[in-house]
């Protein structure tokens, strides 16, 4: 558990980068690709520093189409260091749900994956995205993830330092299925409270692993994995290839059930707070 609560994710994020910095943070199944939180907040710096550089501003949105990858939460953190509200959208969304998306939010900046280009380059037509970045390869008309311009009067301490806990941490965007997606604001300090109480029922700490594999658009991922091993330092897997169609039915069945549970543990201990601070 952790003692001190943190007022931002980004203050979580620098206090856990500072405790163990050559721990793994982030990790592929073997071990394929590593990321002590040295590298991750390096990472974090230069990501942040790129996107200032690409014109974002704090308060604007960056749109993230990534699966389950290391990528997705460097990019995500960076955009957070500055001063930014990243969000996910759905990688099965059609053209038309994204570009709705896109509009509803007024991103300038997409990241992606070299798989997800053709389909953003029908959903961008008409929104305000001026930069779509790669973070697996580039084709014409976008940016690698390692070739972000360099903005050297952007000052990386100060902005990350300037995030409140009322900013929007990110938008939750529902998969569209009965109309167009509607998005959720939701704030750094929404978060701080939702992991916060999780811990008083489910201890976590550095010594804990989770495993990522459900889509990053949906806040129970972003909650379960991202920012809680912000606060806790919690090492992740990433998993970013769907089970076979034979298991998938067993796989729903576990994540519903853990799915349960964990709302019900975030419940109690909110409700136990509530009662604590009555007179």
């Amino acid at each position: 558990m952790v003692n001190a609560q943190p007022g931002t994710l980004v203050d979580a994020f620098q206090c856990t980068a500072g405790r163990d910095p050559g721990a793994v943070a982030l990790r592929t199944p073997g071990g394929g690709t590593t990321f002590a939180w040295r590298q991750y907040a390096d990472e974090v710096r230069r990501i942040a520093s790129g996107l200032s550089a690409l014109g974002v501003r704090k308060g604007d949105t960056v749109a993230i189409m990534l699966t389950n990858r290391p990528e997705f939460h460097l990019v995500d953190t960076g955009a957070l260091h500055a001063g930014a509200t990243p969000f996910s959208i759905y990688n099965t969304l059609a053209p038309e749900q994204i570009n709705y998306v896109l509009s509803d939010a007024g991103s300038r900046v997409v990241v992606c994956e070299q798989q997800f280009v053709e389909k953003l380059r029908k959903a961008i037509v008409g929104t305000a995205v001026e930069h779509v970045v790669c973070v697996d390869d580039t084709s014409e008309g976008t940016i690698g993830l390692g070739e972000l311009p360099t903005e050297t009067a952007f000052d990386f301490t100060a902005t990350w330092r300037s995030v409140a806990p009322d900013d929007v941490l990110t938008i939750i965007y529902t998969s569209g299925t009965t109309g167009p997606p509607k998005g959720v604001e939701l704030t750094h300090s929404n978060m701080i409270a939702s992991v916060d109480a999780t811990l008083d029922t489910l201890p976590i700490n550095a010594n804990d692993r989770v495993v990522s594999y459900l889509p990053d658009a949906h806040v129970a991922n972003r909650w379960g994995a991202h920012y809680t091993s912000m606060v806790t330092g919690m090492q992740i897997t990433t998993v970013a290839d769907s089970p076979p169609p034979a298991r998938r039915r067993s796989h729903r069945r576990r994540w519903s059930s853990c799915w349960r549970s964990a709302f019900r543990c975030v419940n109690c201990g909110v409700c136990r707070r509530r009662r604590a601070r009555r007179p």
